[in-house]
């Protein structure tokens, strides 16, 4: 359940809004291929036949005049969900985030940009009852889809998290109903 918790959305057919325009070649010098990922939304489907539970949808915007990237996502049974913010620390220059939940606990990290257009990060994990910090790694494949892997470090040892396909979908984000499927 904790890999679910950390990551998570569903799909529901909804109405397409006003299309987005591309990123600005200074979104896309900051965001890097995670400028890309604005204006769509994606529906996470698992790799190999490890993953189970209700799958996640994730609407990628932007916000504050294109300085942030806005990530809001839910699990399609509407159990739990969160908004990631990603911007450009001014001070560091770094991509950090945060991550804020309906479960109650939150994580800040920063993303790390990698020559092959992937992107890594390492969080804190504040608030959660087991774990205490993710890595994972994503990327957009040759065919258009997000390849998301991750690992959770609790107990005083890494162990795998998810590993997913992320495809781009029509779909509304469900509703968070705050009740944790049991």
């Amino acid at each position: 359940m904790a890999a679910v918790l950390l990551s998570g959305c569903a799909c529901f057919p909804g109405l397409r809004g006003p299309a987005t325009p591309p990123p600005t070649a200074q979104q896309v010098d900051a965001f890097g291929p995670m400028a890309g990922l604005v204006g769509k939304t994606w529906r996470s489907e698992p790799v190999g036949g490890g993953e189970t539970g209700p799958a996640d949808i994730s609407k990628w915007s932007w916000d504050l005049g294109g300085r942030v990237i806005v990530s809001r996502h839910a699990l399609e049974d509407g159990s739990y969900g969160g908004v990631t913010y990603i911007y450009e620390n001014s001070q560091t220059g770094s991509l950090d985030y945060v991550y804020v939940t309906s479960a109650g606990f939150h994580t800040t990290g920063t993303y790390q940009l990698a020559g092959d257009d992937s992107w890594t990060a390492e969080e804190a994990v504040i608030g959660h009852e087991t774990i205490t910090r993710v890595r994972s790694t994503g990327r957009i494949t040759p065919d258009g889809r997000m390849a998301v892997t991750s690992e959770y470090f609790a107990e005083d040892a890494w162990s795998p998290g998810r590993n997913v396909i992320y495809v781009p979908v029509k779909a509304k984000i469900p509703e968070i109903t705050g009740q944790l499927a049991q």
